[in-house]
């Protein structure tokens, strides 16, 4: 149950300053993670390579699987992290009662937040599969994920058009979503 069903709680430009503040709370977080994820998964590789003998090919094999299973723990935390990010924006979103007029673009953004959220225990089950680090960009990409990302990142942007279209400006930092050609 959306608690912006009933609409017409706060001026549209209250509504939107508050929009744009969480928000950016969740970009600047999703940020710190998407950083996070790639300084340790580089420093988890290094250690790996320094620890390993290049020149015995068993120590080669164990070095490939073992940076593998280091690649996918990591992607699967990542996701997991971000799940719990889109979890706090969600229940922001949920909690705000927007504007009479913005109630169908602010329920269309919750509800494909809600969908993206839901993609991802199975995005993770997919990933946490993976027999190689290859597929785990096509995994993603045709993961229910990156469909529901670019849907999120479409609402997202609409609402954000629409409080440009009424002179209104606000700058939402929407996600651009996985796949850049989609559209």
């Amino acid at each position: 149950m959306m608690a912006a069903a009933c609409g017409g709680g706060s001026s549209p430009q209250d509504y939107y300053g508050a929009l744009a503040d969480e928000t950016a709370v969740y970009a600047e977080a999703i940020d710190e993670l998407q950083q996070l994820y790639g300084e340790e998964l580089v420093d988890e590789l290094a250690s790996l390579q320094e620890a390993s003998d290049f020149s015995d090919t068993a120590a080669v094999d164990a070095y490939f699987k073992q940076a593998k299973e280091v690649a996918i723990v990591k992607t699967a935390e990542l996701f997991t992290d971000l799940g719990g990010e889109l979890r706090t924006l969600l229940d922001a979103l949920r909690a705000m009662d927007p504007p009479q007029g913005l109630v169908p673009s602010h329920n269309d953004a919750v509800t494909t937040g809600e969908a993206l959220a839901a993609a991802l225990p199975v995005t993770i089950s997919a990933v946490r599969s993976l027999e190689t680090i290859a597929q785990l960009q096509e995994t993603i990409e045709a993961s229910p994920f990156n469909d529901a990302a670019q849907r999120f990142a479409i609402a997202c942007q609409n609402l954000e058009d629409t409080g440009t279209g009424a002179g209104i400006e606000v700058d939402l930092q929407c996600p651009d979503g996985l796949d850049r050609d989609a559209g």
